[in-house]
Parts: C-alpha cells; structure tokens; sequence
C-alpha cells in the first residue's frame, strides 16, 4: 500500500512534470491527442483498454471523468513523448496482463462485457492488486498514470480539485 507521502509525491511530481513539458514547449505535442484521433503510441485495441479503465477509475459525476478530459490521449502522448524505452516496453507488458486478468475476472472479453459486469471485475481485480505487496502486474502503476493524469489536466485540475489562481477575496483597494 502506497503512504499518504508517496501519493502526494507522485501528484507533485505529476504536476512539475506537466510544468517542466511547458517549459520545454513538448506539452503541445502531449496533449494535442484530441479525443476520437488516431493514438499515436497505444494500438487501437490498448487505446481501447486504457479508455475503459480509466472511465471505470474516475467515471464522470457532477464533475468530468477521465474521458471527459481525455486522459487516454494525455497517456498516448506522455508514452509517445515523454517515457524513456522502458518505461514504454513496461507498460506495454502491463496492459496485456491487466487485460488478460480482467477478461478472466469478467468471465470473457472485458472490452465487450456489459459496465457492470467490467466495473465489478475491475473492482475485485483492483482490490487484489493492492491487497498483494509489490506491482507485479503492472496494475497500480497504470492507475497511478490514469490518476496523475487525470489530475494535470485543465479538468481535473480546476472542477475537481477546484483550484482557483487566487485563492480568497480579492480586495485591490484595503485601507493601511
């Protein structure tokens, strides 16, 4: 289980390296995936298993989900630009165990299963992820860059985190 400071490191480290793109003029490339465009790192079928886990991971309430904000296309582009050979090639091994535990969970193709059916696999394959120590399969490493994703978006960032430039009242005319 992860401690309430790695959490909070990895947020960190999340939003620097959002920053640090910027910086470097490389975050136009990562996010200009627009939702519904080609993927440029993820296969059509790995494309189509990073979106519905993330949907599942933070579905859309009052506030947007993960699709809303196109978590997948940040993730395609963050593989694409960012990772390093092997943190690519360790993700790819991820995703086809994940996907080869969830259609086991789901009794079939987790892709094609109705969404209650791929919520409560997912739910029970996410529950012995982090029961087990370490991250053999790859599982909450993945979730982490569905999370850190989600949460350096505009979305994310502003209508769920609520983060507001100027926090408080601002008054530009106080008496001293």
């Amino acid at each position: 289980m992860r401690t309430r400071r790695e959490v909070l490191q990895g947020l960190i480290v999340s939003i620097g390296g959002a920053s640090a793109l910027t910086a470097c003029g490389g975050v136009a490339n990562v996010l200009s995936t627009q939702p519904g465009s080609a993927p440029r790192f993820y296969t059509d079928a790995e494309m189509a298993l990073v979106s519905r886990v993330s949907d599942l991971i933070i579905p859309r309430t009052e506030t947007p989900g993960a699709l809303d904000v196109n978590v997948p296309g940040y993730m395609d582009g963050l593989m694409m630009d960012w990772a390093s050979t092997e943190t690519k090639n360790a993700h790819r091994q991820a995703l086809v165990q994940i996907k080869n535990s969830l259609d086991i969970q789901a009794g079939g193709d987790f892709l094609q299963v109705n969404d209650e059916t791929a919520e409560r696999a997912l739910a029970v394959f996410d529950a012995r992820a982090f029961a087990a120590a370490g991250d053999d399969n790859g599982y909450k490493r993945v979730k982490g860059y569905v999370s850190q994703s989600f949460f350096a978006t505009e979305g994310g960032a502003i209508e769920e985190l609520k983060w507001v430039a100027v926090p408080g009242r601002w008054d530009p005319s106080v008496e001293i």
